[in-house]
């Protein structure tokens, strides 16, 4: 069984990182489902060196909802 987290991000440039290994700590199987809701600080770019990690699944609004 694997944990599916979820986490919604909107201008999240200074903290994503920490985000993701806070979640990452957690000891279970899991995958992170990453929901970018069009950001326009730089998250995008950050989300984008992240997609190619195993564990990270990344989603990309085209605008904000």
């Amino acid at each position: 069984m694997k944990l599916s987290v979820v986490i919604p991000a909107y201008n999240e440039v200074k903290t994503i990182r920490d985000i993701v290994a806070l979640v990452r700590s957690v000891p279970y199987e899991k995958e992170i489902l990453i929901v970018d809701d069009c950001s326009k600080d730089g998250t995008q770019t950050i989300l984008k060196e992240m997609e190619n990690e195993p564990d990270i699944r990344v989603f990309y609004h085209t605008v904000n909802r």
